[in-house]
């Protein structure tokens, strides 16, 4: 047995007119009384709604004695055609005609569709699928439009590593080597930097109507470079001009000399805005500032100085910021040690020790190495903070925090409270515009204040729904940030001293007494000790 949706058929002879009502089958849908109904209506056949309703609910064929007299007209199979609301198809219901009654024919459906001003063609193998074996009160898509083909934006390739992060090695006798790092993508004259895909324009769509649909635009690419730089005769390739290192920022693409200098003091002032990367070979000095759009590297130490860069700062003999000394890297942090310096890293900052210094960073804070101690101060990480030993047994005010910022919990919060209170809204409103709706349908006329009623209800639904899909979207992206940082830990290879102020995910608590070789995570309200992995 196949699915079948439930039916009605006419009869009428000598006998009388009956109604025989056919149960669905399978995953069919049940024939509803409104559409039985509508069809006695527009015939103008008498019948009891109670014992119609009776027979539907019993989901069993059922013959129904509508009168003792037979029809005075002829009852041929029919059919209702409707216009889907995106236009985008045309849908038929047929019925069955009384015994003797006619077919509905191909030119008749041709008819409905020319009334309806349906410029695309009927479908001639549903029509020919419903011919061979007819499903009433069934939808049959008999018309269809043609969706646009969308089109693929242009993009860029980029043939050089974009991602620079390589954290320092740990030498055998456990110190860390500083002097050796990959922090400059290096470039040839003559090199490939990238490759332009050309966009792929869409093909437009037509809907039942004979509209035409346009596909949606696409975004051409283009290569955004700096000098140094050469774009090839076909214009889908990137190549370098020069000898010297390479970069992407944003989506432009930098190639410039690595400027080379030996100290940053008095001899050279302050470097305000280098657009490409620094290599340092001794000291940045006190009360100077350094600023580049790429990578610092700095051979020997950075005092009490004001250090920026677009990329990664890299310092082999260490920051001693004298309380004043600000570094701040769009990526990586990386230095031998970090003393009374104010440090930001937008993603990891790596170190043997630091020793009274607030630093931030996106990702992760690793002290390792012989020392391998934060003391004093404040150190904040988005997702993990590990050393040897925190805290320390002299008194210095240390605080160290990890996990989600959580004025972005308070805005999730806040967030899902207002949806509840919209979808409720909703579900208060819908029904009543459903009911109108219907009212609407059967004729039924509303006086001005009823329509000024509707108006503000479907305006109040409007509103919430939309305000819902923005609500959750924001909802979403949260969440996604808060999964990334879920896991979010201290990481202890020795130990953390009492005193210590811990933060996890909003949770803080006092060290009251040492905590040695674990992780400490959050769960649920708590923070707790968790084995090394």
């Amino acid at each position: 047995m196949g699915d079948r949706n439930g039916y009605f058929q006419l009869t009428s002879d000598g006998k009388g007119t009956t109604l025989t009502i056919y149960p669905a089958e399978g995953e069919g849908k049940p024939l509803s009384m409104s559409e039985l109904g509508d069809y006695l209506d527009q015939k103008r056949i008498n019948y009891s709604q109670n014992i119609i309703r009776s027979a539907l609910s019993s989901n069993q064929q059922k013959v129904i004695n509508l009168s003792d007299k037979p029809l005075t007209f002829k009852v041929n199979e029919e059919s209702r055609v409707r216009v889907a609301e995106d236009k985008m198809s045309v849908i038929a219901r047929f019925y069955p005609p009384v015994e003797g009654g006619s077919l509905i024919t191909e030119k008749e459906i041709q008819g409905d569709l020319t009334a309806l001003k349906v410029k695309v063609d009927l479908d001639q193998e549903v029509f020919k699928a419903f011919r061979a074996e007819p499903h009433y009160c069934t939808d049959y898509v008999i018309v269809k439009g043609q969706f646009p083909v969308q089109g693929v934006d242009g993009s860029v390739d980029y043939l050089f590593n974009t991602d620079l992060s390589v954290k320092p090695t740990i030498k055998e006798d456990g110190s860390v080597d500083f002097f050796h790092l990959n922090t400059v993508c290096e470039c040839k004259k003559g090199q490939e930097l990238a490759k332009l895909n050309k966009e792929v324009l869409g093909k437009p769509g037509m809907n039942v109507f004979g509209e035409k649909l346009a596909a949606r635009d696409v975004k051409k690419a283009r290569f955004d470079f700096g000098r140094g730089m050469h774009i090839s005769d076909d214009g889908l390739t990137l190549i370098c001009d020069v000898d010297g290192h390479v970069q992407l920022t944003g989506e432009s693409v930098f190639v410039s000399d690595v400027l080379e200098m030996n100290d940053i003091d008095t001899s050279t002032g302050n470097i305000e805005k280098y657009e490409g990367s620094l290599l340092i070979k001794g000291n940045i000095r006190a009360g100077f500032t350094v600023r580049a759009s790429g990578d610092i590297e700095v051979r020997g130490v950075v005092e009490g100085a004001i250090v920026e860069a677009g990329g990664q700062i890299s310092v082999a003999r260490g920051i001693n910021g004298m309380g004043k000394g600000k570094i701040k890297a769009g990526t990586n942090v990386i230095a031998k040690y970090i003393e009374n310096a104010s440090i930001e890293a937008g993603n990891y900052v790596h170190a043997e020790c630091i020793m009274g210094s607030d630093v931030i960073a996106k990702d992760s804070i690793t002290v390792e190495g012989r020392k391998g101690f934060i003391t004093g101060g404040a150190v904040h990480a988005g997702k993990k903070i590990e050393a040897k030993s925190i805290g320390s047994d002299m008194g210095a005010s240390t605080e160290v925090e990890v996990g989600v910022d959580p004025v972005k919990k308070a805005r999730y919060a806040d967030l899902k409270h207002e949806n509840q209170d919209l979808e409720a809204t909703v579900k208060r409103v819908q029904p009543v515009l459903l009911g109108f709706k219907q009212k609407l349908v059967q004729g039924e006329k509303f006086t001005p204040e009823k329509v000024a009623q509707i108006k503000s209800l479907s305006s109040t639904m409007a509103v919430a729904q939309k305000k819902l899909e923005e609500n959750t979207e924001e909802i979403k992206a949260l969440e996604e940030e808060f999964e990334e940082t879920s896991d979010a830990m201290v990481v202890l290879h020795e130990s953390m001293h009492p005193g210590t102020k811990l933060t996890i995910g909003g949770v803080t608590v006092i060290i009251k007494k040492p905590y040695k070789y674990c992780r400490l995570v959050k769960k649920g309200a708590d923070i707790k000790m968790m084995p090394m992995r």
